[in-house]
């Protein structure tokens, strides 16, 4: 917290260099495009997400202004690489609301990224809507402890899929009802405030189904190294081993959990998506884990070749939010009347319904974050994954 308390520090002095006020109103009657914007990795470790998300971000946009754009205007979508690091997504985000002085921003999918920013938004009152899980982004008070608590929501960030513990609660309730599974472990780290929220979540849901966790281990950034933790795993024999984090640490935990014997079967998070098939192989064989989306789903035709057709290529995992999210985006600015960003923050916060290609979206006025949203169910048969349910709900 001490780095992104300097993080915040120095935005606030860049603040009063540049001598721009950057909470009100855009020009009355103007003209010219409605500017939205994006922070995302686009060079980074997780650079597939951001051009991914970019690439459907840019679809929707393209789809609205062949219609008429909103309210009479056609719409602009200023894109900036943030990395994957909190002080870029703080750099990126500032710039879009005080130079280009966006409406609002769709926000990069790391939860350390959104973390710094969130702090700056309330400052620069630009609205963003997110993908990154911790409840923390959206409820900055939030209690891992006490998760049911009702507190007051970040007022300028809103969530769009199944926050860490909505998730984290998907995955378990899946293994403990449909997997019959009594016994767990846990693998993550907490050094990445998505693992970490994660297993917070996770463990909460097992302890209250009267299920047990009985090995939690962690492992630091860049290590490469997991047979200590494995071993112990190993020992304990778990009926399911819960690894979360990115793919890389994922799939290279998996091996090496298969390597030393452990027979637990694993489960993931939406990390365990494409390509941890290519680095895990046929490690990740059994494997569940949670998605936003199967591709097999019918509904999701249309979007699909509508993107092959914009960029010849499969739309990847993050394609599907970036669309989404900017459609959601450009709706609250179509309800509110307005480009102005109190405005379309009063507009996200009443969103109702919004019909995403991934799910219709319901924003809770008290958190910030969707109502009711389901996951796919995916799983691992040797290196390929299948889908085992289109739509789960934690029972």
């Amino acid at each position: 917290m001490k780095k992104f308390g300097a993080i915040l520090i120095l935005v606030m002095i860049s603040i009063v260099a540049m001598n721009v006020f950057a909470g009100g109103g855009r020009d009355a009657g103007a003209q010219g495009p409605i500017r939205i914007g994006m922070y995302a990795d686009l060079t980074a470790g997780s650079a597939q997400w951001g051009t991914d998300c970019e690439k459907g971000g840019r679809l929707m946009v393209k789809e609205v202004n062949a219609r008429g754009g909103v309210l009479g205007r056609q719409i602009e979508l200023i894109v900036y690489d943030s990395g994957a690091g909190p002080t870029e997504g703080v750099r990126a985000y500032t710039r879009l609301a005080q130079v280009d002085r966006v409406s609002v921003v769709n926000g990069a999918l790391q939860s350390n990224v959104a973390l710094a920013v969130q702090p700056v938004s309330d400052q620069l009152r630009v609205p963003v809507v997110t993908r990154a899980l911790d409840e923390r982004v959206t409820t900055p008070t939030f209690d891992p402890e006490n998760p049911d608590r009702v507190i007051p929501p970040a007022p300028y960030f809103f969530l769009t899929q199944p926050s860490a513990f909505q998730h984290a609660g998907i995955i378990a309730s899946y293994a403990i009802h449909e997997l019959g599974m009594n016994t767990f472990a846990m693998l993550y780290t907490p050094s990445n405030a998505y693992s970490l929220y994660l297993a917070k979540g996770f463990e909460y849901y097992v302890r209250r189904a009267g299920k047990q966790i009985i090995g939690s281990f962690e492992f630091q950034a860049g290590d490469q190294d997991f047979r200590p933790q494995l071993t112990r795993v190993r020992e304990l024999n778990p009926d399911g081993l819960f690894i979360t984090n990115y793919v890389v640490d994922n799939a290279n935990a998996a091996r090496q959990a298969r390597e030393l014997g452990v027979r637990s079967r694993f489960l993931g998070n939406n990390s365990w998506y494409i390509p941890m098939n290519e680095v895990a192989g046929a490690a990740a064989d059994g494997a569940y884990f949670p998605n936003n989306f199967a591709f097999d789903n019918p509904k999701y035709r249309d979007f699909i070749a509508a993107y092959r057709a914009e960029y010849g290529e499969d739309p990847g995992l993050h394609s599907f939010s970036g669309y989404d999210d900017v459609g959601l985006m450009i709706d609250a600015i179509r309800r509110a009347g307005s480009d102005d960003p109190a405005r379309v923050t009063e507009a996200l916060r009443t969103t109702r319904g919004y019909p995403g290609v991934v799910a219709e979206i319901t924003i809770n006025p008290q958190d910030h974050r969707p109502d009711r949203i389901g996951m796919a169910i995916l799983r691992f048969q040797g290196a390929n994954i299948e889908t085992a349910e289109f739509e789960y709900f934690a029972r």
